[in-house]
């Protein structure tokens, strides 16, 4: 009986000892049986949204968009207008948001898109050409989702109110809060636009001869109807350069008297008409008419 009971042990010591060995097949070759791999690999789903950009060429400012595929997120429109402050890769195009902007929070109710931003918002310095396609931007990026058709812009959770010695309603400064809910722009997409940002100069002509103060007349097409005035002597020294403004942002007239410093020598004056880039901040021309002086 004994030797049974030590038998039984035995044999159940070598099987224990078999199980957690390697096993060698009839060639002589060392094989180890490896835990089957239970772990699964999660995929991330991605999404397309429609980004809009600022882009300027030949003297003409607009939007562009981009396609670009983002990890589907929770809040959509939350992840595009994130999006937009990121900016865009493309030498030719930018982004007029603040890139130290957050995004508080964007809630969408009855196809209305409230955004909430950070203070850092409000230090976007691209004057009054920048404002309207800064604000453009962000509503024509987020009425490309679904089921959003106006836009409402916060700071902080305001709408008005001083924050930082800053009014939120005036925003960048010119065109503001004032007529909240914001709809889509078409018109300053590119290839949207009908009409070029221009001018027309009605007066005064190609070499005619002008008084001190010269009449300048016609029509312009330009962001918030602004736009300068710079008269240069035949030497290129600045003898006047001031703002004018149209009445209307859509092929306003415009019809101002504008006096100069006496040029040092007789001749020609140059007078340039320009505006500012919401882009950088450089000058962008639209018309040059030289003319002579009494």
């Amino acid at each position: 009986m004994k030797r049974a009971v030590l038998a039984s042990g035995l044999l159940a010591i070598a099987t224990l000892l078999l199980a957690g060995c390697p096993q060698r097949t009839p060639d002589g070759v060392t094989t180890t049986t490896k835990p089957a791999d239970t772990s699964t690999t999660t995929t991330e789903k991605k999404i397309s949204v429609k980004l809009y950009f600022v882009e300027e060429k030949a003297g003409t400012q607009f939007l562009v968009s981009e396609t670009r595929s983002i990890t589907e997120p929770e809040s959509l429109p939350e992840a595009a207008v994130e999006e937009l402050i990121k900016g865009t890769k493309k030498n030719n195009s930018t982004s007029l948001i603040p890139p130290e902007t957050k995004v508080l929070s964007v809630q969408v109710e009855d196809k209305l898109a409230t955004v909430d931003f950070s203070k850092e918002v409000l230090s976007a310095n691209v004057g009054a050409a920048g404002e309207e396609l800064g604000i453009a931007q962000i509503v024509n990026t987020l009425t490309e989702l679904p089921d959003i058709e106006k836009v409402k812009l916060l700071v902080a959770g305001n709408e008005k109110g001083l924050i930082d010695g800053r009014e939120i309603a005036d925003w960048w400064g010119h065109v503001g809060l004032y007529e909240q809910p914001f709809t889509r722009t078409e018109k300053l997409i590119k290839g949207v636009k009908t009409e070029a940002q221009t001018i027309i100069v009605d007066s005064p002509r190609a070499f005619s001869t002008v008084g001190n103060p010269l009449t300048i007349k016609g029509k312009a097409q330009v962001f918030e109807a602004q736009f300068q005035v710079r008269i240069l002597d035949k030497n290129g020294s600045v003898l006047s350069d001031v703002p004018v403004m149209a009445d209307g942002y859509d092929w306003g007239n415009f019809e101002e008297q504008i006096g100069y410093k006496s040029p040092k020598d007789a001749g020609y004056i140059k007078i340039l008409f320009y505006f500012y880039s919401a882009k950088d901040g450089s000058e962008v021309p639209m018309a040059e008419v030289t003319a002579f002086v009494n």
